[in-house]
């Protein structure tokens, strides 16, 4: 069996790939994706829908049958979006209508979708196999971009190191037809604001859901720090009947008397739960050599690899709950106590840890499409989104 997980090619023609054995027809295009991912899809009359990943509604806790439901009670890719919000997950929706297509992502998405714009359709979560079907090469002026920041860190706006290929954001769906991203609006007007509690009460229930979903199909690890993002995780797993266990990373710069490392095993302890401390793994040639055939040389962090094969090593097939949605979003870390004065592109562009002047034009491009759009949901809320999960976060995960 394959070892990949959420990997997938969208396009003209199937493609051969041994990690993606399983292919299917969806209308006039192929799709061919993993072997352990979840796959479903419905058909009716002209249209069509597929769900490639996990998802359930987080008000019904109804998990079966998504594809069949969204045809249901959408008849057109709006409809689609308003339906999609109930959902939680991580997944890729693709949906046909008529001779239209369109392929959008769940709230942050986790999954990532590189899709190129040569009029050759070709969707997929890796940007290089876009690279190796088209033979295209670095943009200079974007890989000056991408030389101005650490690796680990995302590029501006959607774009890539390739001209011709860009990266679907969150608060967007793709439209395969016009092979561009259509931004749809969350709120179009200004709204009234929920205090604490009337927020905690619609958000609570959905959060229990979801914790319960994950729960009933995986066996769960809990990755913890002395941090607020991993307790608030490890207090809702609880509270729906955790019984996996919680691990936190030693990494090579961190001391025995690290809050990090301390912290977490006198929580565990006093909730009477397991809890390992590891030990980043050594980076063998072999493994990197195979991520250098699979992202490209100096296209990631080893960092990041050094930690993804620590996890992989302790986790095996287990899955793991992290807190980035709380740290980018729900506390609001980035720009806390920030006035909206200062949701400028120079300060977007500082969080980016990106100082190229061609960043900062990307980002003013990014600021103007949001407002151009009509969307209310302020500036900072959308970079969390759309730039900390949407590219830095699926960066990581993927």
């Amino acid at each position: 069996m394959s070892a990949s997980v959420f990997s997938y090619y969208f396009g003209p023609e199937f493609i051969e790939n041994c990690e993606l054995p399983r292919h299917y027809r969806f209308g006039k295009y192929s799709l061919s994706v993993d072997a352990q991912t979840p796959y479903q899809s419905f058909k009716n009359q002209s249209c069509e829908c597929a769900l490639f990943g996990y998802a359930v509604n987080l008000l019904t806790a109804e998990y079966d049958s998504i594809p069949e439901k969204i045809l249901k009670n959408c008849t057109n890719i709006d409809e689609v979006v308003k339906y999609e919000s109930d959902l939680g997950g991580k997944y890729l929706i693709f949906y046909k209508n008529g001779e239209n297509y369109y392929v959008l992502g769940d709230a942050t998405s986790s999954v990532p979708v590189f899709y190129s714009l040569t009029g050759t359709v070709i969707c997929t979560n890796r940007c290089r196999s876009i690279v190796e079907k088209l033979g295209l090469r670095p943009d200079a002026q974007y890989m000056k971009i991408r030389k101005c920041g650490d690796i680990s860190q995302a590029m501006p706006f959607d774009i890539t190191v390739y001209k011709e290929i860009k990266q679907l954001l969150p608060n967007h769906y793709f439209d395969v037809n016009k092979a561009k991203a259509v931004r749809f609006v969350n709120a179009a007007s200004k709204q009234k604001k929920l205090s604490v509690a009337e927020a905690a009460e619609k958000v609570l229930p959905r959060i229990d859901v979801l914790t319960r979903y994950y729960q009933s199909i995986f066996p769960i690890s809990c990755p913890i720090t002395s941090g607020r993002d991993s307790r608030v995780v490890l207090a809702f797993l609880l509270a729906n009947g955790f019984f996996g266990d919680c691990y936190t990373i030693k990494h090579p710069e961190h001391n025995e008397l690290e809050q990090d490392l301390v912290i977490p095993r006198e929580m565990c302890s006093a909730v009477n739960i397991p809890h390992t401390t590891i030990t980043d793994v050594a980076l063998g040639q072999q493994l990197t050599e195979r991520m250098d055939s699979i992202l490209g040389k100096d296209n990631y962090s080893t960092r990041t690899l050094r930690i993804a094969q620590t996890i992989k090593e302790y986790c095996g097939d287990r899955a793991i709950i992290n807190g980035d949605i709380i740290g980018q979003v729900g506390k609001c870390s980035l720009h806390r106590d920030i006035p909206t004065a200062f949701a400028t592109p120079a300060y977007f562009r500082c969080k980016l840890h990106n100082y190229s002047k061609e960043a900062l034009n990307l980002l003013r491009s990014w600021m103007a499409e949001i407002k151009q759009s009509g969307e209310q949901v302020n500036a900072f809320d959308l970079f969390s989104v759309e730039s900390r999960m949407g590219r830095w976060a699926a960066q990581e995960n993927l």
